[in-house]
């Protein structure tokens, strides 16, 4: 009980010194809104992704096929991709901290509700819980970044608060052998989720004092986004690159099983390394993507590079230096080209051209988010599962790969401003 005390006690000298000055607000504050939405990131992703690494474990609890584990690993990424767009107008009338405190709170609920093992539906149930949870939350961080964060800052911002999704992620493949149960493991789980759900619901503010963002729906946001080019683009590159990147990381440690004899536990590890080497890659590639004003380049360079590189490291994978390094590096390259498309929607009303002003960031983050989260569920189910059980590991790999890589199209036709950090 130490630790969170001292998260309370330091969040709450921090609430009344942003009560007591508005430059504190303004200056700091918007640094604690940030790490409460990482936290809320990370805790959901952690408990989320110590499926993969039980793999086998849990085919045989709930007593269920391949097929239907993959399905209920990525059933989240589909509910989270129906309801963005409804998580995104709950929030016009509750607000963005209540809307977001609450889908973390369903959240944690659906990690809890996995204790149930009585076979594939409440497995999926359980997942879908979770699913709800993510489309409440998803649509709302980034706008409330880009209310809280200067112009200069949103894409450090957004930078920071994807690696908890990414941190989140690797460190539930390698947390997963080391639960006490799977039972005991996802009342943990679900219990971190929901202290981080009240967290976020005492300590956020919507906007800081006279940032309010003009009065409009997420729909009438909608509208406009879908009127936008760039929306489009940054969306449909999402839309492939989630779907390759939660394929690969999805049946990697169940490959290395298979084809090469690597344990389990060590195929977690091994996978983990595309989303914490990403974290390094998250914030320092974007950095130079702009400070060069090479995004462009970036788009289409990172994400060929990673499934190059991942595909071979693959394929030499009975080498256990190369798959480490291998999969080390394609994670750092990869890491660089999601924060760079997940701001298109802060920066677009600095373009002439594009229809979308500040009050429209909103649609234009819940498309994006939609589209991604669709990805992320119909890559593994719909296209690579089916590859894997009817040609094998390697060519469920390369499709994968092309998936992720196919983002470099879409990116490389969006409009950027001259200097993305200038104001």
């Amino acid at each position: 009980m130490r630790y969170p005390i001292l998260i309370l006690l330091s969040l709450i000298g921090v609430k009344k010194r942003m009560n007591s000055s508005e430059k504190y607000s303004i200056s700091s504050y918007r640094w604690v809104i940030l790490g409460l939405a990482w936290f809320s990131f990370f805790t959901i992703a952690m408990s989320w992704y110590v499926m993969p690494t039980l793999e086998h474990k849990l085919i045989d609890l709930y007593n269920i096929t391949p097929t239907q584990y993959s399905t209920a690993l990525t059933i989240p990424f589909l509910i989270a991709g129906i309801l963005s767009l409804i998580g995104g107008l709950l929030a016009d009338n509750l607000g963005i901290k209540k809307t977001a405190a609450l889908g973390t709170l369903l959240a944690g609920i659906g990690i809890i509700l996995r204790v149930n093992t009585n076979g594939f539906l409440s497995l999926l149930f359980a997942m879908s819980v979770v699913g709800v949870g993510l489309g409440l939350i998803m649509p709302n961080l980034p706008k409330l970044v880009s209310v809280w964060f200067p112009p200069e800052e949103t894409g450090l911002a957004t930078g920071i608060y994807n690696t908890g999704l990414m941190g989140g992620l690797s460190t539930g493949l390698v947390i997963a052998p080391y639960l006490p149960s799977w039972s005991s493991g996802n009342y943990i789980l679900g219990g971190i989720i929901i202290f981080s759900s009240v967290l976020f619901y005492f300590f956020v503010k919507d906007s800081p004092p006279g940032k309010e963002l003009p009065p409009i729906t997420i729909l009438e946001g909608l509208k406009t986004a879908m009127k936008s080019k760039n929306s489009w683009l940054a969306a449909l590159a999402v839309f492939t690159a989630l779907s390759g990147m939660v394929s690969i990381q999805g049946a990697l440690p169940g490959g290395l099983n298979k084809i090469y004899g690597i344990k389990m536990s060590t195929g977690g590890q091994i996978t983990s390394l595309i989303t914490y080497f990403g974290l390094v890659g998250s914030l320092t590639l974007p950095y130079f993507a702009n400070k060069w004003n090479k995004r462009k380049l970036f788009i289409i360079v990172l994400p060929i590079s990673f499934s190059l590189i991942m595909y071979f490291s693959w394929l030499f994978a009975y080498n256990t230096l190369i798959i480490w390094i291998g999969t080390a590096l394609a994670g750092y390259l990869a890491g660089g080209a999601l924060p760079i498309l997940m701001e298109v929607p802060t920066f677009l009303s600095r373009i002439e051209t594009d229809p979308i002003e500040n009050q429209h960031v909103g649609g234009a983050s819940g498309m994006l988010t939609s589209l991604m989260n669709l990805g992320g569920f119909f890559g593994l189910s719909f296209i690579v599962m089916p590859i894997i059980i009817r040609f094998g590991y390697s060519a469920g790999f390369m499709a994968a790969g092309l998936l992720f890589a196919i983002q470099a199209i879409f990116g490389a036709k969006i409009t950027f401003p001259e200097n993305i950090i200038e104001k």
